[in-house]
């Protein structure tokens, strides 16, 4: 296993797991092959691990392709953020914009990200980003220096811009995937998702990825899972992977669903103590 210190994540996001990541170090297995994010986001755990084979994937488009322009064309982007300040007016004049270039879309999307409300993505039906801004008004926008150490990182990586089902075909036996659905906020029964793409999460992605999941533990593809502890998603996942709950400061694990009301779960097919003692 490849665990060494990298950065903080370079953009904001909801439902990230910048604050949790150094409960999922302990939860990690003891080694792996490729590390895999089909759900990338923040990619936060990323950033801290800094693997040294990576494949980083998500279905919106913009967020992958700001990681590529990262990648790729690091000191255009850095030199062309270092030139936008913070400014209501300038916000809405960026989410009216459409760039057409891919390190506009890039440059676009970093700038509407640091100021909007939250760091939630969210787009209309037409397709169009609508979230406004936020009560940050930052006087330094971006540490040039985290996005060169975050771009080096990315050299690692392969980016993919894809459906999870998809890109979870790639795995083969030995590598890891961090698997990490957008939670239920403020919807209806608890199922509906906040719209961070065109399309929901719904329940019937929980029950695409709950057999997905059987069947990559069956190609002895190690995993980790973040949920919302909430039963009606719960059932969507195979009954054999450990859940380890997180419940205010405390981590606890258990094969079964716990009495007491709680957060988030981790959900993983191998046991970290067992990796520990292995190790």
């Amino acid at each position: 296993m490849e665990k060494r210190e990298g950065v903080k994540p370079v953009l904001r996001w909801a439902g990230g797991k910048r604050r949790l990541v150094h409960r999922l170090v302990k939860l990690l297995p003891r080694e792996w092959n490729t590390y895999v994010e089909p759900m990338a986001g923040g990619a936060a755990l990323f950033f801290y691990l800094g693997p040294r084979r990576a494949l980083l994937a998500d279905i919106n488009p913009d967020l992958i392709n700001f990681y590529r322009i990262l990648k790729s064309d690091t000191s255009h982007l850095v030199s062309r953020l270092a030139s936008l300040h913070a400014s209501r007016a300038l916000y809405y004049k960026m989410r009216d914009k459409k760039p057409k270039s891919k390190l506009g879309r890039a440059v676009r999307f970093a700038y509407l990200n640091r100021l909007c409300w939250n760091g939630l993505h969210r787009v209309n039906r037409g397709g169009s980003f609508n979230v406004p801004i936020g009560d940050r008004r930052p006087k330094k926008l971006w540490d040039p220096q985290a996005l060169y150490q975050a771009a080096e990182l990315l050299q690692n990586a392969e980016l993919l811009n894809a459906d999870f089902e998809t890109t979870l075909q790639c795995l083969k036996g030995g590598d890891f995937a961090f698997i990490d659905p957008p939670y239920p906020r403020g919807s209806q029964g608890g199922t509906g998702f906040n719209k961070f793409h065109e399309d929901f999460f719904a329940a019937e992605d929980h029950k695409r990825l709950g057999k997905a999941l059987r069947e990559l533990s069956r190609r002895d593809v190690l995993l980790m899972i973040t949920l919302s502890a909430s039963s009606r998603i719960l059932k969507h996942y195979p009954a054999f992977l450990t859940r380890h709950y997180l419940n205010g400061k405390s981590l606890m694990s258990a094969q079964r669903e716990s009495r007491r009301t709680v957060r988030e779960v981790i959900l993983t097919n191998y046991d970290p103590d067992d990796q520990k003692a292995a190790s």
